[in-house]
């Protein structure tokens, strides 16, 4: 009887199954009485029976789904009645409810639709994520152009105006039949749009989700270590349904479970293989692939992928951005980014957007230590970026910076009639941020008449950060060490100096 109970069931057809049922009773009735070759008649109208039965149950789920299908066809229908009763006019406005006749500017999604004219109400729309004239035929979906409050319908998603939902064929609620081996159901979700633009129309949105709802009576997921349940999805891997379900007991009430998927990697679902394993029931419902919103792009793009994004579609030649340079590419925007070809470097431009260097001196002996070497005069400082005052070098911007420090230690002579040798040395440091990067010192040892001057120099290439900071200190002096500054008038020029530039920007 369980055959009958769908509205969609003729009463014929159901007449013929229970005069075929109590054809097979009275047979099983007489069966100790009857002949041998009776007997033999009865075991064959029975398999006959489960044959019967089996395709009689497959007719349905075919059936079930051509009643999807149709339903999406209505669904459509009234969305065009009601976009005309509004007074848009589908094909000035494009937004075409039918296929569009004449080249006109289809827009790549719902929310792309919205932001151009927000008075459009909900409805079927064409549109065309991976680009117009390219790729894959535009694609009808319908745009939710409101915002409706979360209900039993969406309670899953972040419903916002302009939402995309991409309509397949196992919307309405399908049974999952009797059979019992595990996953012995299978059902193939067909979208009513290519794999190509459902993945762009992905990579085009801030989110995308999707989600089933299943009514169980001891069909299960899962059952004393044995999986009944699982599914697929765009990643083509199986998956297990959530082992904290309602469907896990074998209790004789129906349960409603819900699950859903949002990662990007996964969506939307492509199969579910369910089982009946313990004669109850299950029926699926599978929502349609909903996406919002547009993805987040970097402000400067780094390849033909961004540059898609941000809806480049002519192939050429671009300027994107590389690790450290402005590279240059050829995108071909009518293959796939996973596609060979779709990116070419093509070369890089050494840009550099701004000009860093300078070039300071010293014109008085200092002796402190510990603290950073101030300088009296500029020669050079393009950037502004050397404090002359505190000696202190602050990078403007990220990048490779090179340094080089040039002094003269000079030690004075002991004096006194009978002189004791003493240690001697001097040297200076080049610190960022407080740590020391490179050392340079000299070191006389113990001598009473030690040579008066010595040079100490010091070089190093530095990667900074913008802000980070960098200075020159004597760290050591003993026995009365110090840098000569003193400046020749005559002969221009100093004993003690210190220049740096910036080698190469990271952009």
């Amino acid at each position: 009887m369980l055959l009958c109970e769908g509205e969609r069931m003729g009463h014929n057809f159901c007449g013929t199954i229970r005069s075929f049922l109590l054809i097979l009773a009275m047979s099983t009735c007489c069966l100790t009485a009857a002949p041998p070759d009776l007997q033999a008649r009865v075991e064959q109208l029975e398999k006959n029976y489960v044959t019967m039965k089996e395709h009689l149950e497959a007719k349905i789920i075919d059936l079930e789904t051509k009643v999807g299908r149709l339903e999406a066809k209505i669904e459509v229908q009234d969305s065009l009645l009601a976009v005309l009763e509004k007074g848009h006019d589908p094909l000035i406005d494009n937004v075409a409810i039918s296929r569009p006749h004449r080249q006109i500017a289809i827009l790549r999604t719902c929310h792309e639709i919205n932001i151009a004219n927000p008075s459009y109400p909900s409805g079927m729309y064409w549109i065309d994520p991976d680009g117009q004239g390219i790729g894959d035929p535009p694609i009808h979906v319908y745009c939710d152009m409101e915002a409706p409050e979360a209900d039993e319908s969406n309670w899953w998603f972040d419903a916002v105006k302009g939402t995309t939902s991409i309509l397949h064929d196992s919307e309405s609620e399908m049974d999952i039949g009797s059979c019992t081996e595990p996953g012995c159901y299978s059902r193939q979700i067909k979208y009513n749009a290519s794999d190509v633009q459902i993945q762009a129309l992905i990579q085009f949105s801030e989110n995308c989700a999707q989600n089933i709802e299943y009514r169980c009576r001891k069909s299960l997921y899962k059952y004393n270590g044995t999986v009944y349940a699982w599914w697929y999805g765009k990643d083509g891997k199986r998956k297990e349904f959530p082992s904290s379900t309602n469907c896990v007991n074998l209790d004789d009430t129906e349960k409603l479970e819900r699950d859903f998927i949002d990662e990007r990697d996964t969506v939307p679902y492509t199969r579910f293989r369910f089982s009946n394993p313990f004669k109850g029931s299950g029926k699926h419902k599978v929502s349609r692939l909903r996406c919002h919103g547009n993805a987040k792009t970097v402000a400067m793009p780094r390849s033909c992928d961004d540059l898609w994004r941000i809806g480049h579609t002519l192939n050429g030649i671009y300027s994107v951005r590389g690790d450290k340079q402005i590279e240059t590419v050829f995108c071909q925007f009518d293959k796939r980014s996973n596609e060979r070809d779709f990116q070419k470097k093509i070369g890089y431009q050494d840009i550099k957007t701004k000009s860093i260097y300078f070039y300071v001196q010293k014109d008085k002996h200092f002796t402190e230590r510990n603290v950073p070497l101030p300088f009296e005069r500029s020669i050079a400082n393009i950037g502004w970026a050397m404090d002359l005052g505190s000696g202190v070098f602050t990078a403007p911007v990220n990048g490779t910076y090179f340094f080089s420090f040039a002094g003269l230690a000079q030690f004075p002579m002991l004096t006194g009639p009978d002189p004791v040798p003493v240690q001697r040395e001097l040297g200076a440091n080049l610190y960022k941020n407080g740590g020391r990067i490179a050392i340079s010192q000299v070191n006389k040892g113990y001598l009473v008449y030690p040579d008066n001057l010595s040079p100490i120099t010091l070089q190093s290439t530095i990667s900074l950060q913008a802000g980070d900071k960098v200075w020159i200190q004597i760290y050591i002096g003993i026995s009365g060490g110090f840098l000569y500054g003193d400046r020749q008038w005559r002969n221009p020029g100093s004993h003690t100096h210190f220049n740096g530039w910036l080698l190469e920007e990271e952009i």
